[in-house]
């Protein structure tokens, strides 16, 4: 079997699939050619759509990331490739991002740095808590799966939306659909997006939305900047409402330096930075979802996070225990 990595790994990920799979041909290529996609049986990553993937040949892409929508299109990929995303590899180092937000909100620590650079000893008359909060997940995959396991150790109460309600979720105390949240926002303190994207997804935080917030919550996005209207989130902080907004993404990036998100205190953004390869837990993680999907491959198995081309969902939604 051929097998190309043009996935962002590090030399002791890459030898580790190299050794597991000492008697395949496992070419490496951050940006792969036409030439290099038309001889491989399997890419590890994201190669670039200017490429032709549409091959009968190539069994299987493993994406690196675990959105799949431009992949999904008709015609980019032959109908009897498989496709599978990274879910999985990035809950644990998004969940600590999130939980990182939520503290500098609540105990003010982008205004003391701020403040550390004039040597002002200034005690802010202000806070929140996040003991005892109602937090409510807007998508519930692995990364809101990792966010609600931590967040439990603060005893919050925990919503969960999902496209579909199920009877039981680990660290969650209600389960809900989109169609639920005009009820469940006006009751949440803080509300998390990890919201993968989709047609049903795109500014599903629209101006109505945000003012359905309480007016001192807190507004997390770490899943596609699409969910959130820019323009309307503008509006809506320009009417003082909103404790804090916390976005690792946005619906353009990079985010230009002349919008006005960038001016507001009660905003804090990180540029699309939360997850990604830089993170150790986020690289073996992947590593191993690769190297045991290939075997799948091999032995003829379903694949783990294996993408339904209909929905961009994986057809099979497992949680870490």
């Amino acid at each position: 079997m051929k097998i190309l990595i043009c996935a962002p790994l590090q030399d002791a990920e890459i030898k580790k699939i190299q050794e597991y799979f000492i008697n395949d041909t496992v070419l490496i290529k951050r940006r792969p050619t036409q030439e290099d996609i038309d001889q491989v049986d399997v890419i590890v990553g994201n190669p670039h759509l200017d490429l032709n993937l549409n091959q009968e040949h190539l069994q299987a892409l493993l994406l690196n990331s675990a959105g799949s929508n431009q992949y999904i299109k008709e015609g980019i990929l032959n109908k009897t490739t498989k496709l599978t995303n990274a879910s999985g590899s990035y809950g644990i180092a998004i969940s600590e991002h999130v939980i990182g937000m939520m503290i500098t909100f609540c105990k003010n620590l982008k205004t003391y740095a701020l403040q550390m650079k004039e040597g002002n000893w200034l005690p802010s008359k202000q806070g929140k808590e996040i003991y005892h909060s109602r937090v409510c997940i807007v998508g519930y995959g692995d990364i809101g799966y990792e966010i609600a396991k931590r967040l439990k150790a603060f005893d919050c109460h925990i919503t969960a939306i999902k496209r579909r309600v199920q009877k039981k979720l680990p660290y969650v105390d209600e389960v809900a659909t989109i169609n639920d949240l005009d009820t469940i926002l006006p009751q949440s303190d803080f509300v998390i997006l990890s919201l993968p994207q989709s047609k049903e997804t795109i500014h599903i935080f629209n101006k109505d939305k945000l003012l359905k917030m309480k007016k001192d919550a807190i507004l997390i996005n770490v899943g596609r900047g699409s969910a959130i209207s820019n323009k309307d989130l503008i509006e809506v902080l320009n009417q003082g409402h909103l404790y804090g907004v916390g976005l690792d993404v946005v619906e353009e990036e990079p985010l230009p330096s002349t919008s006005p998100l960038w001016t507001y205190e009660r905003v804090l953004i990180t540029p699309h930075s939360s997850g990604g390869f830089v993170w150790q837990s986020v690289r073996n993680y992947y590593t191993e979802l690769v190297i045991r999907n290939i075997e799948h491959l091999k032995n003829h198995e379903t694949l783990e996070n294996e993408v339904d081309f209909q929905t961009g969902y994986r057809k099979v939604v497992t949680y870490k225990k």
